[in-house]
């Protein structure tokens, strides 16, 4: 004869009570009798009467919320079967729960088949438990790792609870002495064709699972979580508590787990500094995090934390301005060495934001993007235009630079592809381009920069432009002194220096030759 279940249902909205007593067909699935309660409260003083098997309980009600409800009931009965509901955003601890606690777990609004399942669940793991009283503890013994995740992440949040950790420990069968030592390790997945790939989810498993098996070693004691989909945690320790056999420790783990990769470039392994006592684990990981951040300036697979006080990077936007103005004048070689010499001051201030970092390269892309785009260069496909996104593609400052350069060298090769000189006359145009602004710039200069005699260079100039020269100096000098002319905080005599003329006269006599106006009346005609 099949023995029909008692039900207790808990749930502050009568609506909900009753659609879900008329929607299920309770004798089918095995519950004969049903008990209500409009809150906890109730619903706990009817538990201590009737002792029923199962408990379907909303989370959130007044007097007493489902969570209580549902641990002063596993008091009462520890077999029980827990079913919780719940609209609200509880769902993550939940699932935890439902894994550790073997309940299950229903979202609002209600679906009848979803919730007629999981009562039919909780059903068949109570005739099996009334049957066979061993299957209790056989259930905890197969959840045993997901307990041991579950602890694993309970550990690294600020003001764990204690007694919560402490049953974590037990159920998962860990012993920690108050002098045992503990080091946090943050493992972060930074291989960029995963990140992008469709089964990350399945990459990530792939490699918390050789990290897991590196933990069932002779010698290595540690219990290891997913943190999200690129993160997972692992904490080693020593029962000992001796510090030179959890560094050990430390060091073999990172290094077996490295040696087991594919790629060693797949991964960060951030560790934390050592601490004693599971209740400071919070500590080790904190402190690992703050490594993972410091691996994005060096660059290293493994680094361990050490105490670090430089300041912030502070940004100086001049940078900017010389970074527009080597672009503009085409004076590639200098625009990288700026770059370079950016990446090395950035790289002294490690306590420096990431995502400020990545602010300021963004920043200086922008202007790359812009100064090509005036010169009708497309350096990235429209598919591909979203810039920041990009940025979060790189794990490392050096990544950063490299693509900064890159893309610099694409906008000088984009240049030249596009010029109808050839490469001699290419060479005259940059370096005046380059050098416009010095007074003395001569054709001697030029010659001797390219290594050609100036009669070639005039010769050849000339051939392929129709200007000599000089006439292409002075016209682009004065096509520089028009864009400087628009900015009324520049005086006359400011602009004629920052173009290449000292004489002031000269200047205007030239401007005007070229525009039919002297640089005064220009300005005015633009308002200025």
């Amino acid at each position: 004869m099949i023995t029909m279940l008692k039900l207790l249902i808990a749930d502050d909205d009568p609506f909900t009570l009753q659609g879900i007593i008329s929607a299920i067909p309770w004798r089918d699935i095995g519950i004969g009798t049903i008990y209500q309660a409009s809150n906890g409260s109730k619903a706990y003083q009817i538990a201590l009467q009737e002792r029923p098997q199962l408990l379907l309980t909303d989370v959130r009600m007044p007097k007493m919320d489902g969570i209580e409800l549902a641990s002063a009931y596993r008091q009462l009965e520890p077999s029980a079967e827990i079913v919780f509901m719940s609209g609200f955003s509880d769902k993550e601890y939940l699932k935890s729960a439902i894994k550790i606690r073997a309940v299950s777990y229903v979202e609002k609004p209600i679906d009848t088949e979803e919730l007629q399942s999981a009562l039919q669940l909780a059903v068949a793991q109570c005739r099996e438990l009334l049957r066979n009283p061993e299957a209790e503890s056989k259930k905890i013994a197969a959840a045993v790792p997901l307990i041991s995740s579950e602890l694993a992440l309970a550990i690294t949040k600020p003001q764990a609870n204690a007694e919560r950790m402490t049953e974590l420990s037990e159920l998962a069968g860990f012993s920690f002495p108050g002098r045992m030592r503990l080091q946090t390790l943050l493992i972060k997945i930074r291989n960029k064709t995963i990140a992008k790939s469709d089964s990350s989810e399945a990459m990530m498993d792939y490699v918390f699972r050789l990290a897991a098996g590196l933990l069932t070693e002779p010698n290595t004691t540690g219990f290891a979580a997913v943190k999200d989909q690129s993160h997972f945690v692992v904490h080693l320790y020593d029962s000992s508590g001796r510090s030179d056999v959890l560094q050990d420790a430390v060091d073999r783990f990172a290094s077996n787990f490295l040696d087991t990769l594919p790629d060693r470039d797949m991964v960060f392994i951030a560790s934390g500094k050592p601490v004693i006592g599971l209740k400071n684990a919070e500590e080790s990981y904190r402190s690992a995090t703050i490594t993972l951040q410091h691996m994005f300036f060096n660059g290293y697979p493994f680094y361990s934390y050490s105490e670090n006080q430089s300041p912030a990077y502070t940004y100086n936007a001049g940078i900017s301005t010389v970074f527009t103005q080597h672009l503009a004048k085409l004076d590639i070689p200098q625009a990288v060495k700026l770059i370079h010499s950016l990446t090395f001051d950035i790289k002294q201030h490690k306590n420096t934001m990431v995502n400020s970092v990545k602010e300021i390269y963004f920043q200086l892309l922008l202007i790359l993007v812009t100064q090509a785009g005036e010169r009708d260069i497309q350096l990235f496909d429209r598919a591909d235009n979203n810039l920041w996104n990009k940025m979060s593609e790189f794990h490392t400052l050096s990544e950063l630079r490299d693509f900064l350069e890159e893309m610099i060298q694409h906008y000088a090769r984009s240049i030249k592809e596009q010029s109808p000189y050839s490469a001699v006359v290419d060479g005259i145009l940059t370096y005046i381009h380059q050098h416009y602004d010095d007074e003395n710039l001569s054709i001697g200069q030029i010659s001797t920069h390219t290594l050609l005699t100036a009669s070639y260079l005039c010769n050849r100039f000339k051939q392929e432009t129709g200007l000599t020269i000089n006439q292409y100096l002075t016209e682009y000098r004065v096509s520089k002194a028009k864009e400087l002319l628009r900015d009324t905080t520049l005086k006359v005599a400011d602009v004629s220096l920052r173009v290449g003329y000292s004489n002031g006269d000269y200047f205007a006599k030239c401007f005007r030759k070229i525009t039919g106006k002297n640089p005064s009346a220009f300005r005015e005609d633009l308002g200025g």
